[in-house]
């Protein structure tokens, strides 16, 4: 009414009309005593002030000044009716307001509560449908996405819908997924990094151990050579007869030189100069090392006692498999008793070597297979050896890939190599 008067009064007018149609109809079947009913009845519903004029008669129903105050609009309308139960055509005057604007705010403060009710009810419920279709699901994102920024992979957005936000949190899902993957893998290359930085500190106290343990290790006979040699020159006491003497000082040197010889195949093993690659019986080798060592044995009344498949390959060096198992039934028969036995098994997956009448203590197991390390505190190399055997042992299965173990057993110690044919394809 206030923005678009015009448009209001127009409206007004034809619910007015409409009415009076109504009550034409009404009229026109209706007998002319029984109309002061009807006309009252709409001048009370409608504020409206009725005339009706004819057969020399005038009735007034209504008042005009009830419909409302002096600056309300007022319609007028004038229309001829008939009543059923006569013949003559009667005037009916009819005054009507057009509804003011105090009515219109009267009545809408009458509807205000429920209208404020209906309007929390929908706001609620668009609240609430809001909530959950859309704010929800954005929360639980924003907290997947805050957990995944301090790399917690262990969730899983639970919103099975097909919309956007669906799709974004599949995304997050497959995202957690590939990089809990990754990360499981930088922790793998992680530890792995850290067992080699190990291996490499290992190894690098091992060489520091190995140049130290050499050189002492050399001094002792060039002392000893050189001793002899200016006690000859000097012709001091029994170093007069030099034809004696000499064969003593070759011996040492013989000894250095062997020495020497242990270092540089240490040095090679440590370069991983392995040489020539073939595929190798490790029958047809524990044979020829167990030959080119039975008279040392004989020499101790040791008996080596054979049980060999003859199927048994891996993938090496011969070389160096045949130093590494020198190197061990050597060990067994220079540290077991005279008159001892020596088992050597060799299975498809598994060489055992167990001699007899002997046993490591166990504080010298884990140093073992250290340079230098001789489990007879002498250094007597007619005993103990140089101290590299076990040592070149060691580097030459680690580069074949050949897992080994030591362990004392009930009278014996026991020497055991997992045979891997494919070994060297693991690198």
């Amino acid at each position: 009414m206030f923005f678009l008067p015009k448009s209001y009064t127009a409206v007004s007018s034809e619910q007015i009309n409409a009415e009076i149609d109504e009550l034409t109809k009404t009229l026109s079947e209706t007998k002319h005593e029984n109309a002061e009913h009807i006309l009252e009845e709409f001048c009370r519903e409608n504020q409206a002030a009725v005339t009706l004029q004819g057969g020399g008669e005038k009735h007034q129903y209504g008042v005009p000044e009830e419909a409302g105050p002096n600056d309300t609009e007022m319609l007028s309308f004038a229309q001829e009716i008939n009543f059923s139960d006569t013949l003559e055509t009667y005037i009916l005057n009819i005054t009507a307001p057009v509804s003011s604007d105090h009515e219109l705010i009267n009545a809408l403060l009458k509807l205000f509560p429920f209208l404020l009710i209906l309007i929390f009810t929908v706001s609620f419920l668009g609240a609430w449908i809001c909530s959950r279709l859309i704010v929800r699901p954005i929360i639980e994102i924003s907290s997947v996405s805050k957990r995944m920024a301090k790399l917690d992979m262990t969730w899983k957005c639970k919103i099975a819908r097909s919309d956007e936000i669906g799709i974004l949190a599949d995304s997050l899902n497959t995202m957690s997924e590939e990089l809990s993957d990754a990360v499981k893998e930088l922790e793998t290359a992680n530890k792995q990094l850290k067992q080699d930085m190990e291996h490499i500190e290992e190894l690098d106290r091992q060489h520091q151990y190995l140049f130290a343990a050499a050189s002492h290790e050399l001094k002792t006979p060039i002392t000893i050579i050189k001793g002899q040699v200016e006690s000859m020159i000097m012709e001091i006491g029994r170093y007069k007869d030099t034809r004696k003497i000499l064969p003593e000082t070759l011996k040492e040197i013989e000894n250095m030189e062997n020495l020497v010889k242990e270092i540089l195949s240490v040095s090679k093993l440590e370069l991983r100069e392995m040489g020539h690659i073939e595929v190798l019986s490790v029958t047809e080798i524990v044979k020829n090392v167990c030959e080119h060592l039975r008279p040392l044995a004989d020499e101790k009344n040791i008996i080596l006692h054979q049980q060999l498949s003859g199927r048994a390959q891996i993938t090496g060096n011969r070389s160096l498999i045949e130093k590494a198992l020198h190197n061990i039934i050597n060990n067994a028969i220079c540290h077991s008793p005279a008159g001892a036995n020596i088992y050597i098994t060799l299975s498809e997956t598994e060489l055992t070597i167990k001699n007899q009448g002997a046993s490591i203590p166990a504080e010298d197991l884990n140093k073992i297979f250290t340079p230098f390390y001789r489990v007879e505190k002498s250094h007597n190399k007619l005993t103990g050896g140089s101290g590299l055997g076990l040592y070149l042992v060691k580097n030459i299965l680690e580069q074949h890939n050949l897992p080994y173990q030591i362990e004392n057993e009930k009278n014996s110690v026991c020497f055991k190599i997992t045979i891997n044919p494919q070994n060297l394809n693991q690198n």
